[in-house]
C-alpha cells in the first residue's frame, strides 16, 4: 500500500499533521494467540493485552461482601458477565492517507497570518475588498 506523505506548510515548508487513526478492540480466548490484522490499513500501535474477569471469579468476590445492598447490586452485574475470560487489546489503524491537524494549507495559525501579512504588504488585495 502506498502511504501518503505528510502535508507541507504553504508558507514555511515544514511538514505538519498527525495520522488520523481508528481504534479497534480485539478479543480472543485465553491461551490462544492474538488474531492477526486482516484489513487494508496499517497497524500503527497495539495496546497491552489484558484479561477480563469471568462470572465465577466475580461471584467469588461478591460472596465475600458483607453489605447486603452492595451484594444485591453486584449479583445483578454477575449475571451479565460472560462465562469465561477473554484476552482483550486495542489496535490503532491508519488508512495510509488521512492526516489531521494544522490550518490547511498552513502548519500553524502563525504561519497563516504571516503569509497573509506578507501578501498584503506585497500589494495583494481581496477581490471587491478594501483598498
Amino acid at each position: 500500500m502506498a502511504q501518503s506523505k505528510r502535508p507541507v506548510c504553504g508558507h514555511c515548508g515544514k511538514a505538519y499533521g498527525q495520522r488520523a487513526v481508528d481504534s479497534e478492540q480485539v478479543r480472543w480466548p485465553v491461551g490462544e494467540q492474538m488474531p492477526e490484522y486482516r484489513g487494508n490499513g496499517v497497524v500503527v500501535k497495539t495496546g497491552e493485552p489484558y484479561r477480563t474477569t469471568s462470572r465465577a471469579a466475580l461471584a467469588a468476590a461478591v460472596a465475600a461482601t458483607s453489605n447486603p445492598e452492595i451484594r444485591a447490586r453486584a449479583e445483578a452485574d454477575v449475571a451479565k458477565m460472560p462465562e469465561q475470560s477473554y484476552m482483550v487489546t486495542t489496535r490503532w489503524i491508519w488508512d495510509g492517507e488521512s492526516w489531521w491537524g494544522g490550518y490547511k494549507p498552513f502548519c500553524t495559525l502563525r504561519c497563516a497570518l504571516e503569509f497573509a501579512r506578507k501578501a498584503f504588504a506585497a500589494g495583494y488585495r481581496p477581490r471587491g475588498g478594501a483598498k
